[in-house]
């Protein structure tokens, strides 16, 4: 009589063990209704007044907002390769994106380091006390989870009942990097970065989906695997046609 007792006890332990391992697995992460802000520092090793951005960018780790209200993203330009430092985290695609924001935003030229805010130029992140969150304007929740292989699937409800169109990029971040430079114009300084874009890919645009409150849903694998660094987190943030200027972000660390 004690035979079936023992095995539904020993069902219960495997499912407890099952939702246990899914927990620990899946990474999910949600922004809420409230818009988020995408901080962008685009920069390179090979540019002598990078470091002190890069430091700027790495000391937001301590505010109390990241991930909540603000999500940052470092992108390594590839124009500063030719003084002689190939930075290894540069990338033509970034560089692209820069000048394609300058063009969006009718700006005469690309500089770094360069800081965009909701993909508007922001140079006051140089002040003391500058607030990289974003409006309190409700747009809608942006989720994504991902899990011990890094498939990723996200999904939009936006806050209004409109028509529009949304595409989602998603990028993967390295955090607490150190690389030594050996050459160029930072030779011989020991450069510490965090939220560095090891690679990024944008899924096409979606319509809005009938029923499930207008839900939007996405899936992928994350970009930049091949890339290492001690530590990982992922950014996720959506766009309108014909524009890079983000309508909703979320992140976390991995």
């Amino acid at each position: 009589m004690k035979f079936p007792v023992i095995i539904i006890v020993g069902l219960t332990l495997l499912i407890r063990e099952s939702v246990f391992a899914e927990e620990v697995l899946v990474k999910h992460f949600a922004s809420g209704q409230a818009q988020v802000s995408l901080i962008e520092l685009y920069t390179s090793e090979g540019c002598s007044s990078c470091p002190p951005a890069d430091r700027w960018l790495s000391s937001l780790k301590k505010e109390d907002g990241l991930w909540k209200s603000f999500v940052p993203a470092a992108f390594h330009v590839d124009y500063w390769d030719y003084i002689g430092w190939k930075d290894p985290f540069a990338s033509k695609e970034y560089s692209q994106r820069q000048r394609r924001y300058a063009s969006e935003h009718k700006e005469a030229t690309v500089y770094t380091p360069g800081v965009r805010k909701q993909g508007a130029e922001w140079r006051r992140w140089r002040f003391p006390g500058s607030n990289p969150s974003s409006s309190k304007e409700e747009v809608g929740n942006l989720e994504i989870s991902v899990d011990a292989d890094w498939a990723f699937s996200a999904s939009f409800v936006p806050h209004d009942q409109g028509s529009k169109q949304f595409q989602l990029t998603v990028a993967l971040l390295g955090l607490e990097i150190e690389s030594e430079v050996t050459r160029g114009e930072n030779r011989g300084k020991k450069l510490e970065h965090d939220f560095v874009v090891l690679g990024v890919t944008t899924l096409a645009l979606a319509a809005r989906s009938v029923g499930e409150q207008n839900k939007i849903s996405w899936e992928g694998q994350l970009p930049g695997q091949h890339r290492s660094a001690p530590k990982y987190a992922v950014a996720a943030w959506l766009t309108e046609p014909a524009s890079l200027n983000p309508v909703q972000v979320v992140g976390g660390t991995l």
